[in-house]
C-alpha cells in the first residue's frame, strides 16, 4: 500500500494578497495594451453591446407600445372632438345663413307686396299663410285672416307674382284660399297681345292653366302675357295670371287650346293680399253657357 508522498505539502505557504493584486494588475495592463494594439477584444465588446441592446429593446418595447397607443388614442379622441366642433360650427353657420337668406327674401316679398297695394283701387289686407291644405286633388292654402278682419267668400287673393286664387271658406280667424291652379277654379282673362278674351281653368298639376275652345282665327302666340279681364266684376282688370306656353288645335279642328304657365304663387310666398271687393255683384242672368257678343266666342260663366 502506497502512503502519502513525503514531498506533497497541503499547507504550503501561499502568495500574499498584495502579490496577487500586483500580479492581476500586471495581467490586466498587459491585456489592455495588447487589446489597444491588436483589438483582440472588439468582437467580445460588440457581442456584449448587441446583447445589451436586444435586452434593452425587449424590456422597453411594451412601454413604447403603451406610449404609442396612448398617444394614438389621445390624438384620435382630439380629432374626433375637433371634427364634432367643426360640424357644430358649420351647422350653426348654415342655419345663420339660411335665416339671413329667409329674412332677405321675406323683406323683398313684403316690399313687393306693399308696391302691389298701390296698384289696386280696392282696399287690400295683408295676411300670413299658415299652411298648405292641398291633398293632391285640390290646391288650397290657409291664411290667418277671417271674418273678424272683414273677409268674405269670393274675395280674390294676390301675391307679388300676381293672381293667386280666391277665398272659398271664411272662419272668424282663418280662411281657405283656392288657387287658380285648382281644377274647380275659373278666371276670365285677357291675352294682352292678341286682345282675345277667354276663361282659364286650373289643370290640377299645380303649374299650368288651360283655355279651351278658342276660335282658331285668334292670333294667340307663345310667350304672350295673360291678365285678368275684369268682366266678372270680382277680379279687378290687369292682375297678372301667367304666360302662354303652348297653342295647339283642339279636337274639332275649329278651335284652339291654349296652355298658360302659372306656378303656385303662394308656394313661394308667406304673405298674401286679399282684395276687399264686393262679392255680391249681380251679373246678368244668363244660361250656363253664354255668348260674348262681338267676338263670336262661347263662354262659360265663372263658378263662384
Amino acid at each position: 500500500m502506497v502512503g502519502p508522498s513525503k514531498h506533497l505539502k497541503f499547507n504550503a505557504p501561499r502568495a500574499s494578497s498584495f502579490t496577487s493584486f500586483g500580479f492581476f494588475v500586471a495581467i490586466s495592463v498587459l491585456m489592455m495594451v495588447v487589446d489597444h494594439q491588436m483589438q483582440v477584444m472588439e468582437p467580445v465588446r460588440s457581442g456584449f453591446a448587441w446583447v445589451s441592446d436586444w435586452i434593452h429593446n425587449g424590456v422597453a418595447s411594451p412601454a413604447r407600445g403603451v406610449d404609442f397607443a396612448d398617444s394614438y388614442l389621445r390624438s384620435k379622441s382630439s380629432l374626433i372632438a375637433q371634427n364634432e366642433e367643426l360640424k357644430k360650427r358649420l351647422a350653426e353657420s348654415e342655419m345663420q345663413r339660411y335665416r339671413m337668406s329667409t329674412l332677405s327674401e321675406e323683406n323683398r316679398v313684403l316690399k313687393e307686396m306693399l308696391q302691389q297695394k298701390t296698384l289696386y283701387t280696392a282696399k287690400t289686407g295683408m295676411f300670413e299663410v299658415r299652411r298648405a291644405l292641398s291633398d293632391g286633388f285640390t290646391q288650397r292654402y290657409q291664411i290667418d285672416g277671417g271674418s273678424n278682419d272683414g273677409l268674405e267668400v269670393g274675395m280674390p287673393v294676390v301675391t307679388e307674382a300676381g293672381l293667386a286664387g280666391q277665398l272659398i271658406h271664411v272662419a272668424p280667424n282663418s280662411s281657405q284660399v283656392q288657387l287658380i291652379q285648382d281644377k274647380n277654379q275659373e278666371v276670365p282673362v285677357l291675352f294682352t297681345t292678341s286682345h282675345v278674351r277667354g276663361i282659364v281653368r286650373g289643370s290640377g298639376d299645380g303649374t299650368t292653366l288651360q283655355s279651351r275652345d278658342l276660335p282658331f282665327s285668334d292670333k294667340i302666340k307663345v310667350g304672350e302675357k295673360v291678365v285678368t279681364s275684369g268682366l266678372d266684376g270680382i277680379y279687378p282688370k290687369g292682375i297678372p295670371v301667367g304666360v302662354v306656353t303652348k297653342v295647339e288645335p283642339g279636337d274639332s279642328g275649329s278651335y284652339i287650346d291654349v296652355t298658360v304657365s302659372s306656378p303656385k304663387s303662394i308656394g313661394t310666398s308667406e304673405y298674401v293680399l286679399v282684395l276687399y271687393v264686393d262679392t255680391k255683384v249681380e251679373l246678368p242672368d244668363l244660361d250656363e253657357e253664354e255668348e260674348n257678343a262681338g267676338d263670336g266666342q262661347v263662354r262659360r260663366k265663372p263658378k263662384r
